[in-house]
């Protein structure tokens, strides 16, 4: 693709890309109504998490399979596809009485989002040559953010207004718009198949790896719930080792592997995968145990909840954006570095909060843990991406969207449990409730921060160029 073929392309496809991140972001809206859903369908806080659990179960499945077909395939129809079916699911959604129907389209709705968060950086690595494709990176990522703070702030509104449906219902005119927005602005020559391979596509692989990577997530979650040695967990466990061994295996004798084997091989590629996994493990533990901070520790509502996390949400947007823009100028290590340490500076500045503090300071320390994460986030993917192949451009955002979902999970489930175990441990020695809650979710923050240390550290080394995964543009 020649320079003033990308020059013409570039805003267009910034546009389209940011715009499907921001409608799948919007799903955070679910983070201040998961109580009024508990409350109305008449569930507990365990059954209710269902709808969290099976939705980033189907995300992290539906990752891999969604980028090696937009490789071979195209990418703008797929994109389309991602926004019809997110859409439908929310709308349907809304309309649920029970727990079971809500559970069962969320399936739905994960492949869809999937798409969205796999297609839009791939899109925009492919309109970018190497030189600027930090920038463009960083600003398309920063829609989360955006989201983010749409979600939190309006979600929080609406499930007071309209009751919890409401946050799905509203998604879908928005969802009409961005379908809108990617059918005009998302060049055919931008997003037309890449990957030329002889024989069929590798639909068996991408069933088993979706069914392995489902229960991967599926038993993490149940051991948060029931325990590590639970029934659900061990027999999911188990799912996952015979789904995910036998991918491997057949893999290795597949024409065509749904993650090209020269993408692996790939010591930075390696690098920024993890280091994305490892920072959102950490990260996340703000969108999971944070909540509970602000209504059981300072007694607050779902409006001053929606308003610290849409802090966190604005300042995110902000540090994406300068993150990219920064990854360009001075290198995509530096800054990956730089937003590592930079949340974990946060993080440990709110472990040592207390149910003393006053909001506005809760929020400036919300707003710089988003604000660092936001430079992580938009540095990793510079640094993951910066150098792909046109024609691995799905496959690399797919790595990127499967180890941010899989860091979700992980985070939720071990931040639970060294939670549940700190406080336990507070309340044997004799303090209050409130108290053991306090020093509980200092520790857990603790160790938030060393590991968003450890996403910092995976990046120093030495680059290690390898011809079949750079790009000639």
């Amino acid at each position: 693709m020649n320079r003033s073929t990308v020059a013409r392309a570039g805003i267009p496809t910034i546009i389209a890309g940011a715009a499907g991140l921001f409608l799948g972001a919007l799903d955070f809206s679910i983070n201040v109504s998961l109580p009024s859903i508990r409350d109305d369908l008449n569930e507990s806080i365990i059954t209710v998490q269902w709808i969290i659990i099976i939705y980033h179960a189907s995300r992290s499945g539906s990752g891999f399979g969604v980028g090696a077909i937009g490789d071979r395939y195209g990418l703008k129809w797929l994109f389309l596809i991602g926004v019809i079916l997110n859409t439908i699911a929310v709308g349907i959604i809304a309309t649920q009485s029970t727990l079971a129907g809500v559970v069962a389209l969320r399936v739905l709705q994960g492949v869809g989002v999937t798409i969205l968060f796999t297609v839009g950086p791939a899109l925009v690595a492919r309109a970018f040559g190497p030189q600027r494709r930090g920038a463009a990176l960083g600003v398309t990522i920063a829609a989360v953010g955006a989201g983010q703070m749409t979600a939190t702030l309006g979600g929080g509104w609406f499930t007071n207004t309209f009751g919890w449906e409401s946050i799905f219902w509203v998604r879908v005119p928005i969802g009409i718009a961005v379908l809108v927005v990617g059918a005009l602005m998302i060049q055919s020559r931008v997003a037309a198949p890449t990957e030329r391979r002889n024989g069929s596509f590798n639909w068996k692989g991408t069933g088993l790896l979706y069914l392995g990577l489902f229960m991967f997530a599926l038993s993490i979650s149940i051991a948060r719930i029931d325990g590590w040695t639970s029934i659900g967990t061990l027999g999911t466990g188990a799912a996952f080792l015979i789904f995910f061994g036998y991918f491997v295996i057949r893999e290795r004798s597949v024409p065509n592997p749904l993650v090209p084997g020269r993408l692996l091989a790939d010591w930075t590629f390696r690098q920024g995968a993890i280091s994305n996994l490892v920072g959102t493990t950490a990260y996340f533990l703000m969108w999971f145990l944070f909540p509970f901070y602000i209504s059981d520790a300072l007694g607050r509502d779902s409006i001053a909840l929606g308003a610290m996390l849409a802090t966190m949400g604005a300042l995110t947007f902000v540090g994406s954006a300068i993150g990219g823009w920064l990854s360009d100028r001075l290198g995509d290590r530096a800054m990956t570095v730089v937003g590592s340490l930079s949340t974990a500076g946060g993080l440990f500045w709110m472990s040592r909060i207390d149910d003393t503090v006053s909001l506005p300071e809760v929020a400036v320390r919300a707003g710089f843990i988003g604000l660092a994460f936001g430079i992580h986030q938009s540095s990793v993917y510079a640094l993951t991406m910066r150098r792909v192949q046109s024609q691995m451009a799905g496959a690399a955002s797919a790595t990127l969207a499967v180890t941010q979902t899989i860091g979700t999970v992980i985070s939720v489930s071990i931040g639970t449990m060294i939670f549940s175990w700190r406080e336990d441990a507070a309340l044997e020695r004799g303090l209050s409730e409130a108290g053991a809650f306090i020093d509980a979710y200092g520790d857990a923050f603790l160790v938030a921060a060393a590991v968003a240390v450890l996403a910092g550290v995976v990046v120093i080394g030495r680059s290690v160029k390898q011809e079949g995964i750079v790009s000639d543009e």
